[in-house]
């Protein structure tokens, strides 16, 4: 696992800025954070990681569909798996959660994509706040700017292909970085969550719309399948 994420490292500070020049905009706090993205393409995760300096960020990313071989690099490069499942979801997101906070609470730097995975579903979904708000550390809105969109599912070799043409002719790609956002862990997890996920639609929707001249998504306060995170209690010891 550790050699192929150093592969996934050396193609992030090494291979990437040949393929597309990546520009930044504002600047990051010290570690610990959440960096929560809009997700446009599949280059995604290593634009952020290459623009944030953090070349080995781990992320929250889904099991679910995909080529096995595939699903065995996402596990190698970003570690942290959720999936829809209705049969492991249960179990498998909210030890996910708990390890997530653990990690940020020892200092490390997540990455999440609260839209979900290539669904388009035009919502958001309110995980990024719990996590900021049991871990009381700040999460970052990231932008990304002249992205090239998701396309229909393709084998993995034709996808890749296809985003490395994509982007050598976009040229360039800017990443954004937003204002922290800071939980108030005084209030309820509920309240606090409830907060924290409007200032991150605010800064969604001037994303999109910026960017991309589309609405912002919208969030719920349940999760995609209608399990609501609040049952979970306030522990990161199990």
């Amino acid at each position: 696992m550790e050699l192929i994420r150093s592969f996934y490292t050396t193609f992030i500070f090494l291979i990437l800025p040949h393929i597309v020049k990546i520009l930044k905009q504002g600047t990051l706090p010290r570690p610990p954070f959440i960096l929560s993205v809009i997700h446009v393409g599949n280059f995604d995760p290593a634009f952020v990681a290459r623009a944030s300096g953090h070349y080995r960020v781990r992320a929250i990313y889904e099991m679910d569909g995909g080529h096995p071989f595939v699903r065995f690099f996402f596990e190698a490069f970003w570690r942290f798996q959720v999936t829809r499942d209705p049969t492991l979801k249960d179990s498998l997101n909210r030890k996910t959660m708990r390890k997530a906070c653990r990690h940020l609470r020892k200092g490390g730097t997540v990455m999440i994509f609260p839209e979900g995975y290539r669904r388009w579903e035009r919502k958001l979904h309110p995980g990024v706040a719990v996590m900021a708000h049991r871990a009381n550390v700040s999460i970052i809105p990231v932008g990304i700017e002249n992205g090239a969109t998701f396309r229909p599912e393709q084998p993995p070799l034709r996808a890749l292909r296809a985003a490395i043409k994509d982007y050598y002719l976009l040229k360039w790609v800017r990443i954004h970085f937003a204002s922290p956002i800071y939980p108030r862990t005084y209030l309820s997890e509920r309240e606090d969550v409830e907060e924290l996920m409007n200032l991150v639609k605010k800064d969604f929707d001037g994303f999109y719309e910026r960017f991309y001249g589309i609405s912002g998504p919208v969030w719920t306060t349940q999760d995609h399948d209608g399990v609501s995170y609040w049952s979970e209690p306030l522990r990161l010891d199990r």
